[in-house]
């Protein structure tokens, strides 16, 4: 039984990966419909960016010149702003590294996907670390129900993954 669970899951995972390639493309694509499909109407969806504060007299000596802005918003919010980054840009390129799958303790369908996430458009560029609360109950339509962004580093310090980005712990389900 523990083999056939155990396949189970890897058949699961590499459906995972294959959904996370997807996801990554729509951004590519800017195939707004794919990504309206795969958001769970109650999408918790958190955005952020870094940004860095000019400094004045204050705190002139200061080496902690960023802050990290985050958004967040539900899937409609997201979708909107999103259609806008996409007419603004004629370019997206997204690329999806160090991909970390891991599969809920309590709830067999639902994953959570930690990935580093680099996004370059023509007026904009980051790294950043990306979690996805993934539901496979219909494993024909998977939803994610959570999306996190947190840079990569902050203040020229990297950001220590196993304990400053989010992961499927983090969220009751």
């Amino acid at each position: 039984m523990s083999s056939a669970s155990a396949v189970e899951d890897f058949v699961r995972r590499q459906l995972i990966l294959e959904y996370v390639e997807r996801f990554r493309n729509a951004y590519c694509l800017k195939d707004l419909n794919f990504l309206e499909q795969v958001f769970s109407d109650d999408a918790l969806i958190i955005t952020g960016k870094v940004v860095k504060q000019v400094k004045s007299d204050i705190n002139r000596n200061s080496l902690n010149n960023e802050k990290i802005v985050y958004s967040k918003q539900n899937k409609k919010q997201y979708l909107t702003n999103l259609a806008r980054v996409f007419r603004n840009n004629k370019r997206i390129n997204v690329l999806f590294d160090d991909i970390k799958v891991v599969k809920h303790p309590a709830k067999a369908d639902f994953y959570g996907v930690t990935l580093k996430q680099g996004w370059s458009s023509d007026s904009y560029s980051d790294m950043g670390y990306v979690f996805l609360l993934w539901d496979f109950t219909n494993p024909d339509a998977p939803q994610i129900h959570v999306r996190t962004w947190q840079p990569t580093e902050f203040n020229h310090k990297p950001v220590n993954v196993d304990v400053e980005v989010f992961t499927i712990d983090d969220f009751d389900i």
